[in-house]
Formats: structure tokens, C-alpha cells, sequence
């Protein structure tokens, strides 16, 4: 279940011995990039029982662009950004009166009546620290607020859209202190130097702000269902009280998503699906705020790998990178076992942070898409990734796959074998087709590319699922696609572009073979000692039929003697390449019926007709070929396995190069 992931993510950083400025920093919106410009415009009141002072700041530096919010002093500011619904409007639970303020809020501070009691009197109504006051005291403190800003209001309104935060620093609650003296403080933080009493200083106490958080959060979760003395989903034990989980902390688990709704449930009645205690919905808040800092969007350079079309090649030249809906990657570290909370958290930091990492942690670039990496965990844990797509501050998303249960070890191993496809095999591959290109190949950087390019996007998902449990993968569609796109490009004349194919096609089958060495399946594919084998006894004309057993085997060697003989048949006739002009017409599909019939069958014939001069090696290898050919066809190998037959075709075509081993 999903909850119970982020709950087990959660709870280490809960338990772990942070600070109450970095627990503000996790619980609340202040390091948002979305909010920082909230920072350009505070408006702080200064309020004790018979006075109060404007304050208008900009915590932070920079133009545009460019503003960066200052973080040793923004924690004292601890906003929550709404999800959902009308911002306008009071939003939520607040912990202590700071409220996000939009360009309507400020162009309406002149009219007192209307902000005090539309904007700031709701507000203070909905704040954790007042929810004990009258109506009558918290409406005179909306009226002084919007009395002072209408007094100053010609001083920072702007024509310009606007966005601010309004901060109500109130003497008479114990949220807030006032110092004699400037001093950094565990417990107190700074706000500013105060107007109404110089030389003292606004200080915020983090304790009463952070059981505030706490507390307007569990409210919201209230709204949707509580009940009192109720056994919880997660402890599976009596809990004073239980709230639901669907809530707007996390739209991920959204009231607006009414499928774990029964029709039979009220409104308030969501309590009657998953029950959280509130020490468990602190583990939760916990896990929610560090998936939002983990979470990436997959590169547009990736999405098209893995979701163009692979059957049309000119399709996907022509596919752009922006064509393809964001998609963004969550990976989760879930503990099985609950161990020591200060190395949990200290090892989540490295994933946040990017620090102290090394090439053994799994790169879930490499291994998903993902750029993050995850620091070595022990087989005691999970990894599962999440990928969904839509507007997450919405609650309008879509998960597109959640890969669960997948072993650190196993990823690790992935990864090794990813990494020596494209430092080892990928070079051994340029240089059999004569390419000496040492530039990436971004087919094969990541397992979602190849699986992807192997397979169709229609695929990916289930066969990485697949590959990362260590199950058992197929290879015919890869055969299909290959085959498929060689045809097209023969058609075209593009040999540039049926080598790239052909590359990543025999990139794919390394891996496939360290893949199910990898998982103890004995199952094995040519690789390109066997091409090199089969190319060396051709040259030395030293084939015997035990060599052409297989579709691809007898694919290779017909390749290679139409290419042998193509090139003697251009230079004795002064014609177009032997397949284009006799055995392939142009917009066909070529079958391994029509090699063998209208190319190979021919062979003979027209080098006596045109009196060809063709190596020794050529009419022993023909010989056989042709025994082979017969061979094949009476086990219906040439109409079962033609997609292997023509991969390999063009494999030894494309690869053919005269050797000094040919006897004239």
C-alpha cells in the first residue's frame, strides 16, 4: 500500500534527533521554489494589547529572476502553500498567523472593512493558536491589521502583480517572544528588530510553531472523518484518536479521487476506509514532504526513447522532444524491519543532499530514468519507483506504473551490467561494423531505453518489472522491430541507418545474455565471437552444414555471399547492387524466400553469364548454402523464424569486406 511506504519512509526522519528550524524546514512550504517569491513582500504587524507597528520586508536578494530567499532567517516564516481549491479564500488549518497573500489580497489592503473581514478575520478564525479565542477579540485584531496597512498602503502597492506574506506578530500569544537582545537560539527565531520597542527583538517560539504545524495538519485530516478511541490501520492498536489519510497534505492520497470511496460512506466518512493515529500521520507528513523533494521529472530526451514509435524509423526522427507528456519519477527506500532512525535519515539526506556518493550507489538514472541516486542500502530494504504524469498541486495525476519489491542488490547488479553494455560491449560492437564513433549512444545509457527500444513503449512498464525481479524475458519482438525498421531503411538506401539499428540490436543481445547469466537461465544467443567465427570460415571457404543449423547462422552467410557477389556483379555489369536490382524491388518487403529464390538460386547462373571472377571461397560456400537452404525449408525455418533470418541477413551484408584469407 502506498501510505504504508510513505509511513515507513516518514518515520525515521521523525524519530531522528532534528531540529526544530530543520523540522519546520520538512513540515512547511519555506524552501519551495514555487514560494519564493511570496518572500519579496512582508507585511509585518507588530501587535501588543494597545499599539502596533508596519513592518514591510524582503527576506531574500535578487532581481527577477535571480531572487533567492534568504534561508538563516525564513524558517521564522513558516508558510504552507494550498493545494487545491480557491487560494483566495482561507485554505486549511494555519499553525500561527502568517498567511500567503495574492495580488488581489494587496490591491485590496485600502478598504479596511472589506480585508479585515473578508481576508484576515477567516484566516485567524482557521489559525491553531486562536482556536480558543472569541470572535470578538480576533475581530478587532483583523480590524487594527487592516487599519495599519490601509495607512501605509501608498508605501509599498505596486501596479505590478504582487505576492506577499502577512505576518501578525501578536504579543499576547505565546507563539511569539520579544527579546532584549539580538541572539541565536535553538528554540527562538529571529523575525526582526522591533519598532514599538527599540532595541528589543521579534522572535517566533519554534516548540508552539511546531506543535502548531502538527496540529493544523492532523485538523485538516479531521474534516474527512475522526472518530475517538478506534484501533488504527498502521499500529493496529487503540488510539486515543484516528483520522483519515485522504486529506489535502498530499494529494497523492486526495479526497477528489473518489475510487477508495464507497457510495455507502457520508461525506466525513473516509475514517471508515484507513484509520492513522497521530504519531503515525506525523511519520506520514514526514515521508510526503521528502517525496516532493525527491521527485523529478524524466528527461524529454529519455521520454522519446522510451515512448516513440520503434516499428517506424522515420517516425521517430521526426518525433520532437517536447512531444511527449511529463512524466515524473518517485523512488521510495522502504525499510522491512524498523532499525536505527539517526542512519535512516542520515542516508535519506545523501539522496537529498547528492553528497558522499559513489559509483557502487545505484545511479537510477542508469537503472530507471530517474536522476537520483540512492545510496547503498542493505537487502533489508525495498526500492520501489513511481512514475505518474499531470499536475500534482491539482491532485489531477496519473500513475503510469509503480514498480514495487525490488531488491537493492539486484538493481546493483543491473547496473553493472547497463555500465559494461556501454563501456565495453558497445565499443566491441562499433568496431565489428567498422565504426570507429566513441560518442554515447543514448539507446542503450538506461534500462527503460533499451527495454524500451526493444520492445515498443507499450512494454516498458511491464518489462522492467519484469527484468527487476529476475524473471525471464523473451526476445521475439525485438527481432519483429528490428527486421521491421531494416526493411524500411533498405528501401531508402539509408546503410547508415541499418548499422545504427543493428547496433543497438546486438547491444540488446549482449544484455539479454549477461541478463540471463545474471539470473542462472542457460539460454544463450550468438554473440560476436560466434559472428567472427562464422565470418573466418566463410573467408576461408570452410563451411560445413552443422554451421548453418540456425535461421540467424544461415541469415549471416546469406548476407555475406550476396554482398561477395554484389560487389563482382556491380563491377563486371556496371549495375545498381545486386539485391536492389534483381532480388529486392523498391517499396517491398525482402523475405528470406526471396533471397534464397531470387538471389542466391541465381547466383551461379549469372556469374557464368557475365563471366565473373569471384574468390575460391565463393563457390564452396554457395554449395553448402544452397544444401542448407533445402534443409531449412523442409523444417519451415524460413517461414518461422524470418524476422532472425533477416536481422542477421543484413548484419552480414552491411558487414562484408573482402579478406586476404580469399583465394582468387
Amino acid at each position: 500500500m502506498l501510505a504504508e511506504d510513505i509511513v515507513r519512509i516518514g518515520r525515521p526522519i521523525a524519530k531522528s534527533n532534528l531540529s526544530n528550524e530543520m523540522r519546520i524546514r520538512w513540515l512547511t512550504d519555506i524552501d519551495n521554489e514555487v514560494c519564493k517569491n511570496y518572500f519579496r513582500n512582508v507585511f509585518l504587524i507588530e501587535m501588543n494589547e494597545e499599539k502596533e507597528a508596519f513592518h514591510f520586508m524582503t527576506i531574500g536578494d535578487g532581481e527577477d529572476k535571480n531572487f533567492e530567499v534568504d534561508r538563516r532567517r525564513n524558517t521564522a516564516f513558516p508558510i504552507i502553500y494550498p493545494n487545491g481549491g480557491n487560494p483566495l479564500n482561507a485554505q486549511g488549518i494555519y499553525p500561527v498567523p502568517i498567511y500567503l497573500m495574492y495580488d488581489p489580497h494587496i490591491k485590496k489592503m485600502n478598504n479596511v472593512e472589506e480585508f479585515a473581514f473578508e481576508v484576515v478575520f477567516p484566516r485567524l478564525k482557521k489559525t491553531v493558536i486562536y482556536k480558543h479565542d472569541e470572535d470578538s477579540k480576533l475581530e478587532k485584531i483583523a480590524r487594527r491589521t487592516a487599519q495599519i496597512l490601509s495607512n501605509h498602503y501608498e508605501h509599498f502597492i505596486d501596479q505590478e502583480k504582487q505576492l506577499g506574506i502577512l505576518y501578525i506578530w501578536d504579543k499576547t500569544s505565546e507563539a511569539f517572544q520579544e527579546i532584549p537582545e539580538y541572539k541565536k537560539d535553538k528554540r527562538f527565531l529571529w523575525i526582526c528588530e522591533s519598532k514599538l520597542h527599540p532595541q528589543n527583538h521579534l522572535y517566533l517560539d519554534s516548540e508552539i510553531a511546531l506543535e502548531g504545524i502538527l496540529e493544523a495538519k492532523f485538523s485538516e485530516a479531521k474534516e474527512l472523518g475522526y472518530k475517538k478511541d478506534a484501533v488504527s490501520t498502521f499500529t493496529n492498536q487503540r488510539e486515543e484518536e484516528v483520522v483519515s489519510i485522504y486529506n489535502k497534505s498530499w494529494l497523492w492520497l486526495s479526497p477528489t479521487w473518489e475510487m477508495p470511496r464507497s457510495i455507502y460512506w457520508g461525506k466525513k466518512e473516509w475514517t471508515n476506509g484507513i484509520k492513522v493515529d497521530k504519531k503515525t500521520y506525523e511519520a506520514y507528513l514526514y515521508g510526503t514532504q521528502f517525496l516532493k523533494q525527491i521527485t523529478v521529472p524524466i528527461s524529454n530526451a529519455l521520454l522519446k526513447e522510451m515512448f516513440a514509435p520503434i516499428t517506424n524509423v522515420e517516425a521517430k526522427r521526426n518525433m520532437r522532444n517536447t512531444s511527449f507528456e511529463p512524466i515524473y519519477g518517485v523512488p521510495l527506500v522502504v525499510p522491512l524491519i524498523d532499525g536505527d532512525s539517526q542512519q535512516l535519515y542520515k542516508k535519506y539526506s545523501q539522496i537529498l543532499k547528492r553528497e558522499n556518493l559513489s559509483k557502487e550507489d545505484l545511479h537510477l538514472e542508469i537503472l530507471a530514468g530517474i536522476n537520483r541516486v540512492i545510496p547503498k542500502f542493505s537487502d533489508e530494504h525495498r526500492l520501489n519507483l513511481l512514475y505518474y504524469s499531470g499536475d500534482l498541486s491539482r491532485g489531477n495525476m496519473h500513475i503510469r506504473m509503480m514498480l514495487t519489491d525490488i531488491i537493492p542488490s539486484v538493481a546493483a547488479n543491473l547496473q553493472k551490467i547497463v555500465r559494461k553494455i556501454n563501456s565495453i560491449d558497445l565499443f566491441e560492437i562499433r568496431k565489428f561494423f567498422s565504426i570507429n564513433n566513441e560518442t554515447p549512444f543514448y539507446r542503450i545509457k538506461s534500462l527503460p531505453s533499451l527495454i524500451s527500444n526493444a520492445f515498443g513503449p507499450g512494454y516498458v512498464w511491464s518489462v522492467m518489472q519484469t527484468v527487476f525481479h529476475k524473471h525471464p524475458i523473451r526476445i521475439r519482438r525485438l527481432y519483429e522491430a528490428t527486421a521491421r525498421k531494416l526493411n524500411e531503411l533498405a528501401n531508402k538506401e539509408d546503410y547508415w541507418g541499418m548499422v545504427d539499428e543493428l547496433i543497438f540490436h546486438y547491444s540488446f543481445l549482449a544484455f539479454y545474455q549477461k541478463y540471463n547469466e545474471e539470473i542462472g537461465l542457460k539460454e544463450r544467443v550468438n554473440t560476436l565471437s560466434d559472428w567472427n567465427s562464422l565470418l573466418a570460415k566463410y573467408h576461408e571457404g570452410s563451411l560445413t552444414l552443422d554451421d548453418l543449423q540456425t535461421a540467424e547462422q544461415l541469415g549471416f552467410v546469406s548476407g555475406l555471399l550476396l554482398k561477395q557477389f554484389s560487389n563482382s556483379y556491380r563491377f563486371k555489369t556496371g549495375k545498381d547492387d545486386y539485391v536492389k536490382h534483381r532480388v529486392m524491388k523498391f517499396g517491398t518487403k525482402l523475405t528470406p524466400d526471396m533471397i534464397w529464390k531470387s538471389g542466391i538460386l541465381r547466383c551461379k547462373e549469372l556469374k557464368e553469364q557475365w563471366d565473373m571472377k569471384l574468390a575460391a571461397n565463393f563457390e564452396k560456400n554457395l554449395g553448402i548454402l544452397l544444401l542448407a537452404f533445402i534443409e531449412a525449408n523442409n523444417k519451415k525455418i524460413l517461414s518461422n523464424e524470418k524476422d532472425q533470418f533477416m536481422t542477421t541477413f543484413w548484419s552480414g551484408y552491411l558487414l562484408y569486406k573482402k579478406d586476404k584469407n580469399e583465394e582468387e
